[in-house]
């Protein structure tokens, strides 16, 4: 769990003629300097950014209880359209559910220009088209019955227009549509990325959980069915905004608190002409974000609301978003004072008795950990080696398995431990690097990167 959770809570007021979101709350600077940036949007009626506001047309207010706001005086940063300076990560989700090789009417079609899929994955190529600034970068994922992550945010939009190719109509077993489920597992490929940051889903209808329909243990959350309030959980977890396009006359009905709850919004299109303007309608009203930093205030709280407040020609509109702090006593850290001598002392006097003692070299379990998977993804992480086998393999059957990888083999490669030596050594029945080298057996050192279709696997031999 992160130390700084953010749970927010979008909140309209009635119409001026154009419309104010808190797109985004970086507190990631809160706990050093006490500074919370946000990201506002500021759009007409039809949509547009709204520019050239100055800061005298922001006021920002700050409260522990949602009740009793506090201004704050003077803004530590205010930048238009930061976003379009700085750079946006967008990871484009794309369903790729059965219903998507149909037409936009609904209607079994066996004529590839008809579908829905090559209607949406050429607006995403006019999308990428349009991408021109150099510090944007996107990412692909699709889903059905599995989530699968194509290509990891890049700058390299040649990269996702291959893998977009690459898409290919499912098989009956992988044709349900786990909406909920992906997009809460689409947030764990954002961790370590900073910034602005938003998830743009298409959907062509419900989420349809494989183990509800198919009426069998879904083959990677064997009897959990994911909830709507689980990806808003996620996204507000680590900051970020969820874009949601329904793409067909049936719509989920919770995609849009989705949207609406992580900071972002929904948008409808019917053909492939629309839903290229959808694309570029979200670019920019990202880009045309204006960004706000100010000082948090004293008051200890678990979580703290801001309110922006935007004033146009007479005109008011404002937002108000919450998040949880885990700053020392919840004070400032110039305020803190004598109260954070005191867990210092503690922690050298910590220090001084941990040093006196004496501890001999132990040594545990020898493990393989999966640090990411260009496609598909791996059941578990970290897979100790506490047998004289480990198979790794895309078999449900495998000691760690890679699913959503048909390159991946069923007993792909075997790790296996020689107690008179006490070494490991990976024997590879299908493609197989170490360190970069392709391989088909090889003793294992500690630190040695293992490479099965394109997960990356480090071994680690246990020595603390």
């Amino acid at each position: 769990m992160p130390a700084l959770l953010f749970v927010l809570s979008f909140v309209t007021a009635a119409a001026f003629g154009y419309n104010v979101r808190l797109s985004q709350i970086d507190a990631s600077r809160l706990l050093l300097s006490q500074t919370v940036r946000l990201y506002v949007s500021v759009t007409d009626d039809l949509g547009i950014p709204v520019q050239g506001l100055g800061t005298d047309s922001f006021t920002i207010f700050e409260s522990p209880d949602g009740k009793e706001f506090e201004r704050i005086e003077g803004l530590s940063e205010f930048k238009p359209r930061a976003a379009s300076a700085e750079g946006i990560t967008f990871l484009l989700l794309l369903d790729n559910s059965g219903s998507m090789y149909d037409t936009m009417a609904g209607r079994t079609t066996e004529d590839t220009s008809r579908m829905r899929i090559t209607h949406a994955k050429n607006a995403v190529r006019t999308f990428l088209g349009s991408m021109t600034q150099p510090k944007d970068t996107v990412g692909l994922g699709s889903y059905n019955t599995s989530y699968t992550l194509l290509a990891e945010p890049s700058g390299d939009k040649s990269l996702v227009v291959g893998f977009l190719e690459g898409i290919e109509r499912p098989d009956s077993e992988q044709a349900y549509t786990e909406l909920y489920a992906s997009l809460t597992l689409a947030v764990e490929d954002f961790e370590g990325i900073g910034g602005r940051r938003a998830i743009v889903i298409l959907s062509d209808g419900e989420n349809y959980p494989y183990l509800q329909h198919a009426g069998n243990p879904h083959p990677e959350f064997g009897d959990k069915i994911y909830r709507y309030t689980e990806p808003i959980q996620a996204c507000q977890e680590v900051g970020i905004s969820v874009y949601a396009v329904n793409f067909a006359d049936q719509k989920d009905p919770n995609l849009e608190a989705i949207a609406v709850e992580t900071g972002g919004t929904v948008f409808d299109a019917r053909s492939q002409e629309e839903l290229a303007r959808v694309y570029q309608r979200i670019h920019e009203q990202v880009a045309g974000e204006y960004l706000i930093g100010y000082r948090a205030t004293m008051a200890p709280a678990e979580k703290k609301f801001v309110r922006v407040q935007v004033e146009q020609s007479g005109q008011s509109q404002q937002a108000t978003r919450f998040y949880f702090s885990s700053t020392v006593f919840g004070l400032p850290m110039a305020k803190i004072g004598v109260l954070l001598i005191i867990p210092f002392v503690l922690a050298f006097v910590l220090l001084w008795l941990i040093s006196l003692l004496k501890f001999e070299k132990k040594r545990g379990p020898a493990t393989l950990e999966v640090l990411k998977t260009r496609v598909g993804r791996a059941q578990t992480r970290v897979m100790p080696l506490s047998s004289a086998k480990t198979v790794i393999g895309g078999s449900r059957n495998a000691d760690l398995t890679i699913v959503g990888n048909p390159s991946v083999k069923e007993q792909h490669a075997t790790v296996i431990y020689d107690a008179k030596s006490k070494a490991y050594t990976v024997v590879g029945s299908g493609d197989l690097t170490v360190n970069n080298q392709p391989v088909k057996t090889k003793v294992l050192e500690p630190g040695d990167v293992i490479d099965v279709g394109g997960a990356t696997i480090v071994f680690d031999d246990g020595e603390v």
